[in-house]
């Protein structure tokens, strides 16, 4: 959003004190939630002492056993009344049709927030945007340095992603040009993903019925993904980070985690975020993942419209900003949040809140977890040399369109 825009926001969320002011004393509302209690309590306390009488009773759940919890209260007809939702559960949960509808209680925060995607069936809306989370491109500024390079300017395009790397990766020793995602489920897509969707690439058709992944944008994406072994090291998320605080990796694809855990753990680190590289500068774009966390209710919530209460007041942009300060792994969900003091302050984590303006959302398809996997699997058999680029992205293509035939509730 334009800061032209932002006065606007700022009456919304003001007005939403009005309406809590109206709230009914008398009521406890149960919130689940994944942050840490020293997190968000200070938030509740905080809506408490405005609605003397009301009781917010948090329970903390763990993302191991979370979604069990949620699918288990549901069936049961004891789903708590506000509940925290990652996106990728989201399409599990909008095909349920077990969430609340908030279209008409939330219809004046849509111009203030992002990620409405994540939560939304055409104009439907069954959640409300928390905070949001992407990835972008980390590079070591003294091993560019060392390469070379400028280091003040990190690459835009893939063919400057892949020289840095390849700079970087002939400084040898330990020393690796870039971090190439592997054998981990849930992660490996968020990093090939942005080269696809950036090179204009697609997982499904707009009306989620067609896998269309087998594409010569896809395959084109793939075959620079590989590509990029040849100048870095093949490794899971931890062992990566790890290489990249230490200092001997250059280039990776990461999250904003790392914003928080370099200052503790390699201060001397002198490291850059940028957008994700494009395919060139004439075309594509500096696409990435979009995921978030979503507050919703459900139709079987004893206090529906405490809960929506409750939920605005932690969008507002004071609140979502408190969350993503303790936290420092996401980014409040507000439009405008890039030009708060804090990201003014800390403009590596102002990269994560620009990179999302082109971040990609994956689609909400209730097998989405499934697809996601098949996805993963055929771009791991293309990273060990057990199939081409073209052979995986087929076979993606054959995996996705027989899951889609399955029957999906």
């Amino acid at each position: 959003m334009s800061r032209a825009r932002r006065p606007l926001s700022y009456v919304l969320f003001a007005a939403i004190g009005l309406t809590l002011a109206c709230a009914p004393p008398g009521q406890e509302i149960v919130f689940w939630q994944f942050w840490p209690v020293e997190v968000v309590q200070p938030l509740l306390d905080r809506f408490e002492k405005e609605h003397p009488g009301v009781k917010v009773r948090m329970e903390q759940l763990t993302w191991q056993s979370g979604l069990e919890k949620i699918t288990a209260a549901m069936a049961a007809g004891k789903a708590p009344d506000l509940c925290e939702m990652g996106s990728t559960w989201m399409p599990r949960m909008l095909a349920a049709g077990q969430l609340t509808d908030w279209s008409a209680g939330v219809a004046d925060l849509r111009s203030s927030l992002r990620g409405w995607e994540l939560c939304s069936i055409g104009d439907a809306v069954y959640g409300l945007p928390w905070v949001l989370g992407t990835r972008a491109l980390f590079y070591n500024k003294t091993l560019l340095a060392r390469a070379g390079l400028d280091s003040l300017r990190p690459p835009e395009t893939w063919a400057e992603l892949y020289a840095a790397a390849e700079a970087v990766h002939k400084l040898g020793g330990a020393v690796r040009g870039y971090g190439v995602q592997a054998g981990e489920r849930y992660v490996l897509f968020k990093k090939f993903m942005p080269f696809a969707w950036g090179n204009g690439g697609h997982i499904l058709t707009d009306d989620l019925k067609r896998g269309i992944f087998d594409s010569p944008e896809n395959r084109e994406a793939l075959e620079f993904y590989l590509s990029l072994r040849k100048v870095g090291m093949m490794e899971r998320q931890d062992v990566l980070d790890r290489a990249f605080k230490s200092g001997t990796l250059g280039l990776q694809i990461s999250g904003a985690w790392l914003c928080r855990s370099i200052p503790k753990e390699a201060p001397g680190l002198r490291y850059g975020v940028a957008l994700v590289p494009r395919p060139s500068q004439e075309r594509g774009t500096h696409a990435s993942f979009a995921g978030g966390e979503l507050l919703v209710s459900f139709n079987s919530s004893k206090h529906k419209a405490m809960a929506l209460q409750l939920a605005r007041f932690l969008v507002t942009p004071e609140n979502a900003l408190a969350l993503a300060q303790s936290a420092q792994s996401v980014q409040p969900a507000v439009i405008g949040a890039d030009t708060m003091a804090f990201y003014r302050e800390h403009p590596e984590q102002q990269v994560m809140i620009r990179q999302f303006e082109t971040a990609v959302p994956t689609p909400n398809h209730p097998a989405w977890v499934d697809l996601e996997a098949a996805i993963e699997d055929e771009v791991e058999e293309a990273l060990h040399d057990r199939k081409t680029a073209e052979q995986s992205v087929r076979d993606a293509q054959r995996r996705l369109t027989d899951l889609l035939a399955k029957p999906t509730r």
